[in-house]
This record gives C-alpha cells, structure tokens and sequence, in this order.
C-alpha cells in the first residue's frame, strides 16, 4: 500500500512539473501527439539546439555532396503557397483539395498573422497573438495541417507601436528578438516563418541595418526551417556587413497583387523569388502566366488571402495548380467551410 502511494505521489509531481499549453486536440490525426511545452525553452537551450542543427546539416553535404532532399522547402520548386487570414477564414481548408495522387496541393500554409509589440515591462520586442491565433494554436491545427503533408508557418507582422523590423539599435537587441522568434518556431513546431514589414512605428532609431541584422540572426537560429521575407516596407533598402536581404533569408514575395518581383530584388535570385497573387479576390493570374513564370524560373506562386467565398472558388484553384504544377485537383467533399466567421477557427 505504501508502495502505492509513493508511486501516485512521485507520479504528481512529474505531471506538475513541466507547465504544458493545454490543446483541445479535436482532430485524431494529432491525438497521440505531444502538447507544446512552454518551461523548457530558454535561449541557451534554442543556441544548443542552432548548433546541433547546423552541424548536422555540415555534415549531410560532406557526406552526401550529390544528395538534396526534394521535399524541403528550401530545395523544392513549383511550390503552391496559401497566406490565411485567420482572423475570419478556415485554416483547415488548405487541406481540402489533392492531386491525382491523393497529395495535397498545398505546399505551405502561412498563419496570417501574429504581431509583434513592445511589452510594457521589459520594453522588449515580443509576439502577441490574438484569440483567433492562439485559438487556432490551442485547437491544433497547426499539427492537423502538417499531418496532412502541408508545411505550416507564421508571419510576423507590426502593431502600431516601436516594435519593427528596422527598430533594433544593435546586435543584441536583434539576438534577443531572434532568440524569442526561434523559440516560438521551435515551441509550435513550425515549419518556417515570414516577415511583413508593415503597421510598425517609425522612431528616430530605426536603421537600415536592423531588417537585415535581426533575420540574418533568426536564421542562424533556425537554419533547419524556412525563413521568408515580403519585399516591402525597409526590406529592400537593408543592408548589414555587406548583406542584403536575399543573402539571409531563403526567399521573397511581393507585396501587391498580383505583381512579379524582377530577379535580383532585395537581392533574390528569381529561383528563390515568389510572385504574388490575390486569385479569390480579384487580383490573380491566368494560367498561361503561371506556366511562363514557372517556365522563366520563379520558385513559386504565392496566394494572399485563400479562402473559398467565390463561388467558383475550385475553378480558380484548379487553374493555379494546372499552370504552376500541371497538375490536376480534387476536392475532398464536405471539406471545405466556406464562413467568414471569427470563430471558424476556435
């Protein structure tokens, strides 16, 4: 009976030990598992994980000079991006279409969009996340999503105060952020994360080299995931120790729809530049277009604003995925949830 006891006992305190964001967990694909821990994650534990990351990635091209891995994004071509506003479009409906091979068409899913703000107390840049966010985070989604074979993201975008791209005085208030931002990538099991620079303040201190400082400093973080910047706002214009923008990050979209940014912007090769398009708004691209910008080397076709409200919603879909893929699209039905409702994703 003692035995008992201690045993219960030594079992409380386990569980209580390590602090857990509790996920409802709706979907069976993500049942078994693991909810994402908040107390296990510090900046000398994200420096340690940087590291081990980086040398294992050394040693596969030591190794495996000839061996690249398709599936990742970083080597991967004709992607399909998806941006959801979140706020009021179904997350979930990325899913919902395949090719002839039953894979989804999808290929990343970008959660648009947390922000970044100055906390009050430290006075430091950090991510906030808005009760559609975080609703979506605690329900599982983003695990749902990439169970399905779609890769998943966030994008960072400003909030009306000094926390911005441009913002960071020095190196180390840019390690600090870049610290925060890996262990949030990290903590959700993301797949990449992406930057708007838009809806920041402007204060006296904001630089030049700041954008390109604090990215470059990310993706040393992360140098297993994919790092993606709009062209807009100071992304252009940054510069640090004889870098731009496209010499950090893996790649760049434009900020207007639909639009193609020429190669070379933000110093971007075309092989790792995204057009934009706004196809279930009104700001898409025809087919032929598509094709010629695979055709001319472009990595990809990136939608803002995915949602299915047009009522010839697969229509449009399937003429993306024709021109960038020459692939067809199936509709998985009762898949699609066609709401424009705050909570569709709570």
């Amino acid at each position: 009976m003692k035995n008992i006891f201690l045993m219960a006992f030594l079992l409380m305190i386990m569980v209580s030990s390590c602090r857990k964001i509790k996920t409802e967990q709706a979907f069976p694909e993500i049942k078994d598992q693991l909810e994402t821990q908040q107390d296990v994650w510090t900046a000398e534990r994200i420096e340690q994980i940087a590291k081990q990351k980086k040398d294992s990635i050394d040693r596969a091209k030591i190794d495996k000079p000839n061996e690249v891995d398709p599936n990742s994004l970083m080597n991967k071509k004709n992607i399909l991006i998806a941006y959801v506003e979140v706020n009021n479009r179904a997350f979930k409906n990325v899913t919902c279409f395949l090719n002839d091979e039953g894979k989804p068409v999808i290929d990343l899913a970008w959660v648009f969009a947390p922000n970044i703000n100055i906390n009050s107390g430290t006075k430091k840049a950090y991510i906030t996340y808005n009760k559609q966010v975080q609703g979506l985070i605690n329900k599982g989604y983003i695990r749902y999503v990439q169970s399905k074979g779609i890769k998943v993201g966030m994008t960072l975008l400003g909030n009306h105060d000094n926390a911005g791209f441009r913002n960071f005085k020095n190196l180390e208030e840019a390690t600090d952020f870049a610290q925060h931002v890996a262990i949030e990538v990290r903590r959700l099991g993301l797949d990449a994360i992406d930057f708007d620079d838009e809806y920041s303040e402007n204060p006296s201190w904001a630089n030049n080299e700041s954008f390109v400082m604090v990215v470059s400093e990310i993706k040393r973080l992360l140098p297993d995931k994919f790092v993606h910047c709009y062209i807009f706002g100071g992304a252009s214009a940054s510069s640090y120790k004889g870098k731009r923008m496209g010499d950090v990050a893996d790649a760049g979209a434009s900020a207007f729809y639909p639009q193609t940014p020429s190669p070379g912007s933000a110093g971007f090769p075309i092989e790792r530049l995204f057009p934009s398009t706004k196809p279930f708004s009104g700001g898409g691209y025809p087919e032929a277009t598509l094709r010629s910008l695979m055709v001319q080397g472009y990595k990809g076709i990136m939608m803002f604003d995915f949602n299915m409200f047009p009522n010839n919603y697969l229509d449009i879909l399937k003429g993306y995925v024709k021109g960038v893929k020459e692939q067809n699209v199936i509709e998985i039905p009762g898949c699609v949830d066609r709401r424009e409702s705050d909570d569709v994703n709570l």
